[in-house]
Order: structure tokens, then C-alpha cells, then sequence
């Protein structure tokens, strides 16, 4: 019967096959590159064959005939391990249990943790295992039951997907402190027309939001570069380069130490972003879910459900 270690291993194995990365595999278990290549080693010794074919598809890491079996099985012993440990820890009064989250780095690094430290002071019998990744690789993970619950900027509805809002951040324009924007007290999205900006690349939902109301203001930008995370951006507009728009809380360390200066939109043009959380149907059936998303939502958004 499989250990606690081998449990551990298992879920290495279905991250390693998922992310078609050794990198990535070890950030999402916080441990080495090396750790996970052991670990792997381990396995193949274990089964007596190879599990992954290390120099096959794009990204150099495709599951063997024998790894698919392999993972396609420890799929749904992880999926059983887990109802298992839901079930004793909820055998009593309190909640418990491990959840699975993934969220875009924005959230993750400001709106999650104020939220998620009361949440975990309330429950410490429950695990909140947190990863980063990109929006479209959080929808396929919750699908998939790679994850227990997604949380993404300006969500959309998906079949088989719940959708609950999160947040709603207020968008700010950011300019280095030197920028002739610098000094107004608010300024016009249309103000916007021709000056350089940092944007979002264009697969970001974020960036298809801010578009939108720039169009509307029948304001164009000249975007100067792109990129796929508002950390990046922060530090290009630091530098000089452009100015961006960016969720307020995103950018409240920067503004206290002087590297960036925040302008709000004039009445009238400004908006905000929403956050949403992703939850498989089916995933709501259990009761460390539900305790979370009740926790940390706001309520359902409007939508239009396939």
C-alpha cells in the first residue's frame, strides 16, 4: 500500500506530466529541480521501465506509454486520497482538509494573502496548497481536477465551471514620478491618446479589459512593449519607458517608496477589474470547498452559462 512518501511522489509525477516541465513541476511542489529528477529516478526504478521520454514535444518532457498509465492511475488515486482525508477531518465539527489553488500572480501576491490569512486563523485543520500560473492553464487545471479552485482577472463562464467574484479592483494609471502625467490629480482616459504605453501581452484578459475602455474613450495608445505579468510592467514604467494602467492594490508598495506615482481616472472613466474564482460543479459537493469559496467570494457575477 502506497506511503505517505509515495502519495507525495505521485502527485510530483501527474505535476511533472502536467507542465511538461521539470522547472515548473518543482515550483508548483516547492522543492528542486533535482528533488523532482530523484523522485522521478525512484519511480522508474520502482516500475522497473522508463516513465518519461525526455527528449520528445516542445517542452522536452512527454509521459511514455507506461508514464500515461501511470499517470492516468495516480490521478484518480490522488483524487481518492483526498476525498479520504477530506472525509476523517470532517468526521468531527470542524472543517479540514487540503485545497488545491492556483491563481494569477497579481492576486496571489496582493489580494489573496489579506484575505486567506483570517481564512486559515478560522480553519487550521484546513491545507491551502497555492500555486502560479497563467489564466489559460487555470482553466484547464480546474477542468481536469488538477486544482480544486482557479482564481483569474475578469473571469468568464465556462461549461461545467462555477464562476464567483472574487474582488474588484480599482485600475489606475502608473507613471514613473519624473512623467508629465505625475502631477495630475486625475486624469481622462481620451488624455491617453498617443502616449506610450506598457501594456498587458495579448492573451491577458486584463489587457483586452483595459482595451476596451480605451476604446471607448476613443483614445490610442502607443503601445511600446507587452508583457505577461504586472511585475515586469511596474518596472519598465519605474524606469521611464511609458505608463501603464494596473489594479490600485497591485502597485501601494511602489507609491509609498516614491518609485511610482498612481493617477486616478476622472469621474466618468473610471473602472475596475474583476477577480473570480473558478470551481468545477462537482468539486462544490465537498465541504472544505464550499467553507472556502463562501469565505472568500463576494458573490456570483453575472454571466451568461454555456
Amino acid at each position: 500500500m502506497a506511503n505517505i512518501l509515495q502519495i507525495e511522489t505521485l502527485k510530483l509525477f501527474c505535476d511533472l506530466v502536467e507542465a511538461q516541465s521539470f522547472s515548473r513541476a518543482a515550483e508548483r511542489n516547492f522543492v528542486s529541480q533535482s528533488a523532482v529528477s530523484q523522485r522521478l529516478r525512484a519511480l522508474e526504478r520502482e516500475y522497473g521501465r522508463s516513465l518519461i521520454d525526455r527528449g520528445q514535444g516542445r517542452g522536452g518532457v512527454t509521459p511514455t506509454p507506461a508514464g500515461q498509465l501511470l499517470y492516468d492511475g495516480a490521478k484518480r488515486l490522488l483524487r481518492e486520497a483526498n476525498a479520504l482525508d477530506a472525509l476523517l477531518r470532517n468526521s468531527g465539527d470542524e472543517v479540514g482538509g487540503t485545497i488545491r489553488v492556483a491563481t494569477v500572480y497579481s492576486v496571489g501576491l496582493h489580494a489573496l494573502p489579506p484575505r486567506l490569512k483570517p481564512f486559515l486563523a478560522a480553519h487550521p485543520k484546513v491545507n491551502v496548497h497555492l500555486q502560479y500560473q497563467q489564466t489559460e492553464e487555470i482553466y484547464r487545471e480546474v477542468m481536469d481536477d488538477s486544482v480544486d479552485i482557479g482564481i483569474v482577472a475578469c473571469p468568464v463562464a465556462k461549461r461545467g465551471l462555477e464562476t464567483f467574484l472574487f474582488s474588484e479592483e480599482e485600475m489606475v494609471l502608473i507613471c514613473a514620478p519624473e512623467h508629465p502625467l505625475a502631477g495630475r490629480a486625475s486624469v481622462a482616459l481620451k488624455d491617453l491618446d498617443g502616449v506610450a504605453f506598457i501594456g498587458f501581452d495579448n492573451d491577458i484578459p486584463t489587457r483586452k479589459l483595459i482595451e476596451a475602455r480605451l476604446q471607448r474613450a476613443g483614445a490610442r495608445v502607443r503601445l511600446t512593449s507587452t508583457f505577461d505579468n504586472i511585475e515586469t510592467i511596474k518596472s519598465i514604467v519605474e524606469i521611464g519607458n511609458g505608463v501603464s494602467v494596473v489594479p490600485a492594490d497591485t502597485i501601494r508598495q511602489e507609491v509609498r517608496e516614491g518609485a511610482l506615482v498612481a493617477v486616478p481616472f476622472t469621474e466618468g472613466d473610471t473602472f475596475l477589474r474583476p477577480t473570480g474564482l473558478l470551481v468545477k460543479k462537482s468539486n462544490l459537493k465537498r465541504s472544505v470547498v464550499q467553507v472556502f469559496v463562501n469565505a472568500m467570494t463576494l458573490g456570483r457575477p453575472p454571466e451568461n452559462r454555456p
